[in-house]
């Protein structure tokens, strides 16, 4: 296989693209390589980053709650460094990435080894409470998003060092400045080596369209993301590394990696609040506000996780609530009476169902699902509107470019396949 680094190069120069799944950026490569003098570098669904010191292994990050995946994941990290941890920091409280420390604990245990110091910002241990307590929900939104059943961790290991706003800290021969921002969460730790020039950034890039719009997950803060790119450039780092995909080597490309996402999330934040000021709807807005597309076209901007229109309702949500600015939907009545008013309207559930079929057909799936999902909801026990919704959505998840909207499809048409007897 070719390093980490030279896959790198290759999906920069566009010899490779995130859009083939092999070399989607949470594509588990299970590897490690070093990529600047005692600092390794860890490609699995998550990454880890390896710092060897005189005083012990820094981890920034610790890998996913899936004892799977951090099992290998620690296997890894000690192909790499055999030295105990002596400090993991969290570049936020994500399941994948702030889960990841028992096999080093159970390792400490066995050796008699101190346990590791564990720092993170001081929304991480809320965060981690607050999960504890949506337990039921996110094994829901998880295993709809993966496929199968993901059941969620009850169990944290909070900071046992907590910061606010900056925290600069040596640890052996490195330097390291962690410095919180708000963007995919509010608990958000990016961390700079000055001596390396190192710079890791957690998710706040990940060889995607940034995932500032996530549809079943909590606010996300745009404008505060791409400010926090924009002082990360600012540092003039030669090598960044990741919270998912590959490497960004050279001072050059680390930095128009960072000011094109900045520039990206800048721009569907200022159409949007231009439209909301004009008093244009969430639904006007979606048809008009696009990321410019010389940006859309890069590399590391395409939308293979999460997607542009995502982002611009969380920004709508962010600035404007969630009333979508049509009067009829402040106070709606039921779904299933709707449905049954327009299939009434429709000549019968059977018209939807024709028409659905006819939209397949002429490759307008988004208005297919919108018909077979009023079917549905107009008689919710039918088999035979559930073998169409099935069949619907099944071919709207191969037309779709995101993990989030392949996600969600897939776990309706797998619903509708469960209902119409079909598996």
């Amino acid at each position: 296989m070719a390093s980490l680094i030279e896959l790198a190069d290759r999906l920069w120069t566009g010899k490779d693209s995130t859009d083939e799944p092999e070399h989607h950026p949470f594509t588990d490569i299970d590897a490690i390589e070093e990529i600047t003098a005692g600092v390794g570098f860890y490609k699995g669904f998550v990454n880890l980053t390896v710092l060897r010191s005189e005083e012990g292994v820094v981890l920034i990050d610790t890998g996913s709650f899936l004892p799977a995946q951090h099992e290998r994941s620690f296997a890894g990290v000690r192909r790499y460094a055999a030295e105990p941890v002596h400090t993991a920091i969290y570049t936020h409280g994500h399941v994948d990435h702030a889960y990841g420390l028992p096999p080093f604990l159970r390792e400490a245990e066995s050796k008699g080894w101190e346990r590791p110091r564990v720092i993170g910002h001081e929304a991480v241990a809320p965060r981690m409470q607050r999960y504890v307590e949506t337990e039921g929900y996110n094994s829901i939104i998880n295993s709809r998003q993966f496929g199968g059943r993901i059941p969620w961790p009850t169990d944290p290991l909070p900071p046992t060092l907590a910061y606010s706003e900056r925290l600069d800290l040596r640890i052996g021969e490195h330097e390291l400045r962690l410095v919180h921002a708000r963007g995919e969460t509010d608990d958000h730790t990016w961390v700079f080596l000055p001596a390396t020039r190192v710079l890791c950034t957690g998710d706040l890039f990940i060889w995607a369209a940034p995932n500032a719009g996530n549809p079943q997950k909590v606010q996300r803060f745009a404008i505060e993301w791409a400010t926090a790119l924009r002082r990360m450039a600012a540092l003039e780092p030669e090598f960044l590394l990741p919270g998912h995909g590959l490497p960004v080597m050279g001072a050059a490309r680390v930095r128009e990696a960072l000011l094109d996402t900045a520039e990206y999330l800048e721009s569907l934040y200022t159409q949007t609040l231009a439209a909301m000021n004009e008093g244009a709807t969430i639904y006007e807005i979606l048809e008009h506000v696009q990321p410019p597309a010389e940006l859309a076209a890069k590399p590391y901007l395409k939308p293979v996780y999460d997607e542009p229109d995502f982002i611009v309702r969380n920004v709508y949500r962010c600035l404007g609530g969630w009333y979508s600015g049509v009067p009829s939907e402040l106070k709606p009545a039921p779904r299933g009476r709707q449905a049954r008013e327009l299939a009434t309207l429709a000549g019968g559930v059977r018209r939807l169902l024709a028409r659905a079929q006819e939209c397949v057909e002429d490759g307008h799936l988004a208005m297919a699902c919108h018909l077979v999902d009023w079917a549905a909801d107009a008689e919710p026990e039918s088999k035979e509107v559930h073998k169409l919704r099935a069949e619907v959505y099944g071919r709207r998840v191969a037309a779709e470019p995101s993990t989030m909207s392949r996600g969600i499809f897939a776990a309706a048409a797998r619903d509708s396949n469960q209902r119409s007897g079909t598996t």
